[in-house]
């Protein structure tokens, strides 16, 4: 496994305020209201505009910037103009196919099956997400020139503002987006510099360049909605966690192929924040090169340890199962996650 593969479900999900200090009990109608419109709104708008995702990690901060067009409902392109590495390298979605463009070495590596947006997506896990958190309307902003509603995402158990949302008071659609880390700093922030909406979009803009060579990405299974049923039939004895912390269920599963190697996929979420637990029983240990792993220790487990803003990835082996827990949450909830799974 390498960590692109297990952070690319994560850092593509494809988020300066301070946490709140009690927690909220009951929601604003309004913000409820609006909160379901938003998660609605890009199966029928259409847009073009340009997006800047800033990362806040251990090691720094990252940016990336992509111009994006989306033609409703399920027609998305991506096309990046920093950090300098990508520049011109685009990810074109139709559906759940998704091609990476990768203009340097003229290849467009195509994965099937990429549905696990939908199992965290909004649209599907609105009440999952309603019983964890308790959606607050805030002031009104502007956004890329254009009027927003905001909405504060308030974690029922701690009472910490766990995101804010910035959404377009005209069509709904979701213009900013900031996720805070426990002590209510900033982590991850997704912005609309510019935004067109328009129904002029080419279908020639969601077709990969002909002249590139196609490689097939992990071949990955329908994703079920029946996670114990899938690890059934994975092929080997796999590990789910004893522990999860509260808000927390399993809500998908898959498999996958990558490099021939059989890889089990378990998907959990409190409706906000995800975590995936990866397992195979005969690929080679997750390749940390690249990056820069801290190793960590859960009760009797060693193992390493990448935190990348928000994300934070922990691997290890235990005899011949190997692991990688990838999750938006602090590096003790996943080590005590981690400590779950490896406990007999």
């Amino acid at each position: 496994m390498t960590p692109r593969f297990v952070l690319a479900f994560l850092l593509a999900l494809a988020l300066c305020a301070p946490a709140a200090t009690a927690a909220a009990t009951s929601a604003d109608p309004s913000a409820l209201s609006l909160l379901r419109a938003a998660t609605q709104a890009p199966l029928h708008l259409s847009f073009t505009g340009q997006v800047e995702l800033l990362t806040i990690g251990s090691h720094g901060s990252q940016v990336a910037v992509f111009r994006v067009d989306h033609r409703s409902p399920d027609l998305t392109r991506r096309w990046y103009l920093a950090p300098s590495g990508v520049y011109g390298d685009s990810t074109i979605s139709r559906g759940d196919t998704t091609y990476a463009v990768d203009i340097r070495r003229r290849r467009v590596v195509v994965t099937h099956n990429e549905s696990f947006g939908v199992h965290v997506g909004w649209r599907r896990n609105l009440d999952l997400l309603r019983r964890n958190y308790v959606p607050v309307m805030g002031p009104m902003d502007q956004i890329a020139g254009r009027p927003v509603r905001t909405i504060s995402l308030v974690n029922r158990y701690n009472g910490a503002t766990t995101m804010r949302l910035w959404i377009d008071a005209a069509t709904n659609l979701m213009l900013q987006r900031q996720q805070y880390a426990a002590d209510g700093s900033l982590v991850t922030q997704m912005r609309f510099d510019t935004i067109r909406y328009t129904q002029e979009i080419p279908l020639s803009l969601f077709t990969p360049p002909a002249s590139y060579a196609t490689t097939p990405g992990p071949s990955r299974g329908v994703p079920s909605d029946n996670p114990s049923r899938v690890m059934a039939h994975c092929g080997f004895a796999a590990k789910a966690p004893r522990y999860l912390p509260e808000g927390f269920t399993p809500v998908a599963a898959d498999l996958a192929d990558e490099n021939g190697v059989r890889t089990l996929h378990l998907l959990y979420s409190d409706g906000l924040r995800t975590v995936s637990l990866f397992e195979n029983a005969r690929g080679a240990a997750v390749d940390m090169s690249g990056y820069h792993p801290s190793a960590f220790t859960a009760g009797a487990l060693r193992g390493q340890a990448v935190d990348q803003g928000p994300t934070t990835l922990l691997a290890w082996s235990q005899g011949r199962l190997r692991f990688a827990l990838v999750g938006d949450l602090n590096r003790n909830e996943l080590e005590k996650i981690a400590a779950s799974i490896a406990s007999p």
